[in-house]
């Protein structure tokens, strides 16, 4: 089996990528190939690279070594026609895509001519907001700082600047995708990696959808009383059912002020 070409779709975090996963995860291109081997639930292949680089593996994320991804993955390619394969994980904007690459061009997967690399470029204000939001809501990191000392600890790894670099460094060719206009992120980002006009969806429903203020505001200090992922999980899932609206898009303007 000849390797094929590579795109990595690298994110970042909040930059539509749920969304884009999920189209990805669903939908079959001619273009190129969405390993199935790798994958997440929500179509990311976030275990892939937690295979590979271990350090930045979640507690809930699958075990799975390389050993047996190389072989899940040379077992898919067999049977597909594309020679183009597409691997999306925002975890490849964390300085981990050399070695990802180093893996898949290593062991014959992909070719090591014309890696391509795409990013999606949010407002950073904006991305900090959703980004804090994240990280309420997700049990497993249960942040507890105010917005404000969130931003003040966390401001210096929202640079786009060292995930370009880095990216550089491991690809042949970085495109930079703006995110605005949302309306039309999934489709543009899906056309850059060469999917036919005839093949993008009409519509696309946004998925991990930020959290209204006061459900924000009160999962917090669930998450700063309460240590347990579980326990966090089920008090956030009777906030949503008990303050409505219980999602909205992130507002900036949670930074600034005392919550």
């Amino acid at each position: 089996m000849p390797p094929c070409r590579l795109i990595l779709h690298a994110g970042p975090h909040k930059t539509g990528t749920s969304a884009i996963q999920a189209v990805l995860r669903d939908q079959v291109f001619k273009a190129f190939h969405y390993p199935k081997a790798g994958q997440w639930p929500d179509g990311s292949h976030h275990n892939l690279v937690f295979t590979l680089v271990p350090e930045l593996k979640r507690p809930d994320a699958e075990e799975l070594e390389p050993a047996e991804l190389l072989e899940q993955l040379r077992t898919e390619l067999e049977g597909v026609s594309q020679r183009t394969l597409l691997i999306s994980s925002e975890y490849l904007s964390k300085g981990c895509a050399a070695r990802v690459v180093a893996f898949l061009v290593g062991h014959g997967i992909a070719d090591p001519v014309g890696i391509r690399a795409l990013l999606v470029e949010r407002d950073l204000l904006s991305r900090a907001a959703s980004l804090y939001n994240q990280a309420v809501k997700d049990p497993y990191v249960g942040e507890t700082r105010s917005p404000d000392a969130w931003l003040e600890e966390e401001a210096a790894s929202l640079r786009l600047e060292p995930i370009l670099a880095e990216l550089r460094a491991a690809c042949t060719a970085v495109d930079v995708l703006p995110y605005e206009p949302a309306e039309s992120l999934v489709q543009r980002v899906l056309m850059a990696a060469g999917a036919h006009q005839e093949e993008l969806p009409k519509q696309v429903p946004w998925s991990n959808t930020s959290m209204s203020e006061p459900v924000l505001m009160a999962l917090l200090e669930v998450n700063r009383t309460v240590a347990d992922p579980e326990e966090r999980l089920a008090r956030g899932a009777k906030l949503f059912q008990a303050l409505r609206p219980a999602f909205a898009t992130s507002q900036s303007d949670i930074f600034c002020r005392k919550l």
